[in-house]
Formats: structure tokens, C-alpha cells, sequence
């Protein structure tokens, strides 16, 4: 069985980070573009099914990660693997997730009428799984001269440091936080060894 692990770790241009959220229609209309110029095959072309590719063995499936929340990625990548003819997408067990999930497909078949549509997969916690981990720290403990080596080798850009003025950490709610994206991190454990000051933790949720 061939499982594709796609960890949001992307340098595709539809994966958005951070703040940088592109309207929806825009990147569905950017990709039919894409897809009316290239005129490339799709495997969902094919008659096959999802159950007929898990019996041939060569059944393909999508992780966006159990831990992994944000929306507008996850609808992006729903939507190029829709249409790269992907069987199965496993996604987490939120409602606003799935919903991600199926518009990215609805949206891939939208733009290339007959494709055949994945099944969708829930990832649900099982005691103390390592998808249903959070990275977690408090920035405000992290001294000024360190090289914050967390931040770079986190793989989701899920860590952030922002440069704020004196008046938006005092008056703007919606400036850039600091610390984990919560949203973005699906618990891979990289910044746990390589914070200087053992600063972060990874706490198992339950409620994930």
C-alpha cells in the first residue's frame, strides 16, 4: 500500500503560510488555469475506485496529519491531490477540518467535471498517540539573545517570532502571536531537542 505522508512540509505555491491567505476562488481559478494549460492526465480519470486501488495494492493516501487545523491549507491540498487522483484523505477529527476537506474536492471537481471523489478519513485519538501531540511554550520566557533554533527547524512554520511595535502588543488583538500556531503544528517533536533552554513541552490532548 502506498501511503503518501504530506505533511504541510511544501514549498508548493498554493500552500499558504501564515497569514497569507489567498481568496478561495482565486487559487481555484489560479489551478484551473494551471490545469488547462499543463492538460496533464488524472489518474481519477480512471474507472477505478478507491476499494479496486486498495485491492491492486497501489492505493495512494493523503495525511494531512491528525494534529493539523489549518483550514485554508488543508482545503488547498484536498484540492491538487483531488485532482492528482489521490484514493484516500486522512484529516483530523474537527468539524471545520472535514468541511475543508470536502470543499477541496467539490472544488477539484469543479474544475474537472467526472472526477472520481476520495474517501475521506478521520484520525481519532487513541490514548497516547504522537499525531495528538502540541508543541507548547511560552514565548515571553524565551531570553532576548536567543538564536531561537526552535523556530527554524519547525517544518510547518508553526513557530513564530514577530517584530511588533510597543503599540500592537498593547492594542491589536489580530497582530501575528508569537509562539506555536497551534493551527499548523501536528506534533512532530523536531523543537523539543533544540531548544537551548528546555523551554518547550508537548502535552497529549485528548481533545484533539
Amino acid at each position: 500500500m502506498a501511503t503518501l505522508r504530506f505533511f504541510c512540509a511544501t514549498n508548493f505555491s498554493l500552500s499558504i503560510q501564515n497569514n497569507a491567505k489567498l481568496d478561495k476562488k482565486c487559487i481555484t481559478q489560479k489551478v484551473k488555469n494551471i490545469v488547462n494549460t499543463v492538460q496533464f492526465p488524472s489518474i481519477s480519470s480512471s474507472s477505478s475506485t478507491p476499494l479496486e486501488s486498495l485491492q491492486r495494492g497501489n492505493w495512494v493516501k493523503l495525511i494531512c496529519g491528525a494534529s493539523f487545523e489549518d483550514v485554508v491549507d488543508i482545503r488547498n491540498l484536498t484540492l491538487v491531490y483531488t485532482l492528482a487522483g489521490v484514493d484516500c484523505i486522512d484529516c483530523a477529527a474537527d468539524a471545520s477540518v472535514v468541511s475543508a476537506v470536502n470543499e477541496g474536492i467539490e472544488a477539484a471537481r469543479d474544475i474537472l467535471c467526472g472526477l472520481r471523489k476520495p474517501w475521506v478519513m478521520i484520525s481519532v485519538n487513541d490514548d497516547k498517540d504522537l499525531h495528538f501531540r502540541k508543541a507548547q511554550f511560552d514565548p515571553e520566557d524565551c531570553p532576548a539573545n536567543c538564536s531561537r533554533p526552535c523556530e527554524n527547524v519547525c517544518p510547518a512554520n508553526a513557530i513564530s517570532f514577530q517584530q511588533k511595535s510597543a503599540s500592537q502588543i498593547l492594542y491589536d488583538n489580530d497582530a501575528p502571536r508569537d509562539g506555536v500556531i497551534t493551527e499548523r503544528c501536528y506534533g512532530c517533536g523536531r523543537c523539543l531537542p533544540v531548544c537551548p533552554y528546555d523551554k518547550i513541552s508537548s502535552p497529549f490532548s485528548s481533545s484533539i
